[in-house]
């Protein structure tokens, strides 16, 4: 009898000390589920509990009061486990967290004729390091006479860029554009129309805001989504990389994007 009364105790310990087990576990999976790694901060974002602003790197868990300091404010984090989201502010102190932009294709292709420059530049655009595009030689030439330009304002000056070339190749760069009688100016994010002149006559072809970030701190965000997506194809990773730079930056251009992935992760 007192055995039999032994062995149940023994058998309530064990049933509790397992399921004590399994319930950590469980506990710890759903906290691991609900955790995301910060890849970039747009405006200013604060942990409440510690009032730090959050950062590069830092560990979001689903549930932590945040206060956004304006309404723009927001947060690309990821999980390796649910992927890529947005923080955002929401009504009454909360926080959304929004699946991010997936499957956004980059633009790619000879630029031929007027829709397919208007298509090409508009909106924020996305430069890494230098780009060269191919344009259509028969409706487009570039020589000294016939050449595309940038037109903008900076400190209330009206400034006209001319862009080089190589043969049919436009090029963006931004060394050149910044660059006033042989004088670099700050880099700043500025609407931009873009001209072609053909003899003496320019035609508009549309307006468009360049973007050319920070390339060090790109690569250290683009190393944090590779990070959590260790275990996905290349190709999975360069969709996730396009969709973020195009929600965050601008959208890419194929070429642009493989040239630069390819030179700083050896990622194709």
């Amino acid at each position: 009898m007192k055995n039999t009364v032994i062995g149940g105790i023994v058998g309530v310990l064990l049933v509790g000390i397992l399921s004590s087990s399994v319930d950590f576990n469980t506990s710890k999976k759903l906290v691991e589920t609900d955790k995301y790694k910060v890849i970039h901060v747009d405006g200013r974002i604060i942990f409440q509990k510690t009032n730090a602003d959050m950062k590069q790197g830092d560990i979001f868990v689903s549930g932590t009061l945040l206060k956004f300091i304006s309404t723009d404010s927001r947060a690309a984090v990821i999980s390796s486990i649910k992927g890529r989201f947005v923080l955002s502010a929401a009504e009454k102190g909360q926080t959304k967290i929004l699946p991010a932009a997936n499957n956004i294709s980059s633009r790619s292709g000879a630029l031929i004729n007027l829709i397919d420059l208007q298509n090409h530049f508009s909106g924020d655009y996305l430069v890494l390091d230098k780009m060269k595009l191919e344009i259509g030689e028969v409706n487009y030439p570039m020589n000294e006479t016939n050449f595309f330009y940038l037109s903008f304002l900076y400190n209330g000056e009206k400034i006209n860029k001319k862009l080089s070339h190589e043969n049919n190749k436009l090029i963006i760069d931004k060394d050149e554009i910044y660059k006033i009688d042989g004088l670099s100016i700050p880099y700043d994010e500025l609407a931009m129309t873009l001209y072609y002149r053909q003899g003496s006559s320019p035609v508009k072809i549309s307006e468009f805001k360049p973007v050319f970030p920070n390339l060090d701190e790109l690569k250290s965000e683009i190393t944090i989504i590779r990070d959590e997506f260790a275990d996905k194809s290349n190709e999975v990773q360069i969709q996730e990389i396009t969709a973020y730079l195009a929600e965050f930056y601008g959208k890419p251009q194929k070429e642009n994007l493989a040239i630069w992935l390819k030179a700083e992760f050896g990622l194709e």
